[in-house]
This record gives C-alpha cells, structure tokens and sequence, in this order.
C-alpha cells in the first residue's frame, strides 16, 4: 500500500512539474510580446513626436502667409475677418431663388444664418 502512495505522490509530483514548467513558459512569452509591444509603442511615440513637430513646423503662421501671398493670383486668399460675414437678411435681390428651409435644423432660424461675402 505504501508503494501506491509513492506511485501516486510522484505521479502528482511530475504533474505539478510539468504545470509549472508550462506556466513559466507562457509568462516569458506574455513577458517577451509585453517588451516588443512596449518597443513598438515607443517608436510610435517617437514617430508621432515627429508628425506633430512637422506639423507644427508646416502650420506657422508666416508660412502660411508666405503661400497665401505666393498663390493669391490664383486663389484670392486672405485672412477671415468679421466683415467677410453678412446677415441673412441682407442678401443682394440676385439671390433671390435661395429658399429658406428650416427643416434640415429646426432649431436654427433664418436671421441666425451668415452667408460668406466674397468680396
């Protein structure tokens, strides 16, 4: 009878190696995948560090101004000003084939709206 419990306690004792075994070896590789998608994520920072920079970089002012100045023949740019706004209610009798709906927004009422003046 004691041989049996010998038989069985080594036989729990094997199982509970191997266990452990395959334990330790799925915590080294959630470790590793952890590592690589924190080195990946970290190039992605960096990545992104840059874009925002170039961004940035491409979105000063003077830049802006200095293309706007370079293409205003073409595309008559200039900078937006409150006086570029008009009252609805102020349209030219030429736009008068303009029909005012309120039922894409309810809430919003025609002396709300400003148009854009080009001139």
């Amino acid at each position: 009878m004691r041989n049996f419990f010998y038989i069985i306690t080594f036989g729990l004792v094997i199982t509970l190696a191997y266990w452990a075994y395959q334990e330790n070896v799925k915590t080294q590789t959630a470790m590793k995948k952890s590592e690589e998608l924190q080195t990946e994520l970290g190039k992605a920072r960096a990545k992104l560090a840059v874009l925002k920079a170039e961004w940035a970089y491409l979105n000063r002012p003077e830049r802006l101004i200095h293309l706007t100045n370079l293409g205003f023949d073409q595309l008559k740019l200039g900078p937006i000003r409150a006086s570029n706004f008009e009252e609805f209610s102020r349209l030219n009798i030429r736009t008068n084939n303009i029909k005012w709906s309120s039922s894409f927004n309810p809430q919003l009422s025609q002396s709300e709206v400003r148009l854009y003046n080009n001139d």
